[in-house]
């Protein structure tokens, strides 16, 4: 049900301040050129959700990152070929099959996290300490209501 103060905003609005928002965090985090690696956004995405799991089917992946799984199979396929990932059958049903990283994946990934947690640590020691609160206390509540938010979603989905 959409509150009144929602139901007068324009939701093409809303949704540009938000993406407007992201890019500006995303930009102010991860600078062009940051991860000097040959690498697609897309790619690290992918290779950023193995920080959470060790394996996961394609369908998990395809379903995670809001992709066609034909799509997620062109993006895996991409980094088998940069041998960051493999492919292997799941031992309890053979018609499924897992993604993992590689050893060279995960030192991919490793790196990338390392260099995503020094600049944001650069970017916020430029801060007032009451700025940084002010900012924490957002962001984790803005995770908190996208979680909420995409719970509703999801079951009502189901």
């Amino acid at each position: 049900m959409e509150s009144r103060a929602l139901q007068e905003h324009n939701w093409n609005d809303i949704v540009d301040r938000i993406l407007n928002s992201y890019n500006a965090i995303s930009k102010s985090i991860n600078p062009a050129n940051l991860y000097k690696i040959e690498l697609t956004s897309s790619q690290i995405k992918v290779l950023a959700t193995f920080t959470e799991r060790d394996c996961y089917s394609m369908t998990e992946l395809s379903q995670m990152l809001s992709v066609t799984l034909p799509t997620m199979t062109a993006m895996i396929d991409r980094l088998i070929q940069s041998g960051l990932v493999k492919r292997e059958r799941d031992e309890r049903d053979r018609r499924v099959v897992l993604v993992r990283l590689t050893g060279d994946g995960k030192k991919v990934i490793s790196n990338l996290m390392e260099i995503r947690k020094q600049e944001i640590e650069k970017v916020l020691r430029t801060l007032e300490h009451e700025d940084v609160e002010v900012f924490l206390d957002s962001i984790e509540s803005v995770a908190k209501l996208l979680t909420k938010a995409r719970t509703r979603v999801d079951e009502e989905n189901r």
